[in-house]
């Protein structure tokens, strides 16, 4: 890729870190909404998962951030890796 397309990706447990990870890892910039204030400083920090995917290394490529809004606002590429429980209530929040 030339050019950095961007992705959102809503949702930072195990499943939604990995997709990211994979979407850095190949050149996409993923703004990922995380759900755990403390965990988008780690993510941020230590460029780790502590909670949900610990000891895997994460891409530079991935922007974390707690405001939905701002997250959904980055691109028109939105990717919804939430349980399921929730889907509905995130979904309708980022409208």
């Amino acid at each position: 890729m030339t050019d950095k397309k961007t992705v959102s990706l809503i949702g930072a447990g195990s499943w939604g870190t990995a997709l990211a990870n994979l979407l850095g890892e190949k050149g996409y910039e993923v703004r990922m909404w995380v759900f755990e204030e403390e965990l988008v400083k780690d993510i941020q920090e230590k460029r780790e998962n502590t909670i949900y995917l610990p000891g895997v290394k994460l891409s530079a490529n991935i922007i974390p951030s707690n405001n939905l809004s701002e997250v959904v606002s980055a691109s028109e590429d939105i990717i919804f890796a939430t349980p399921s429980h929730v889907l509905h209530i995130i979904a309708d929040k980022a409208k």
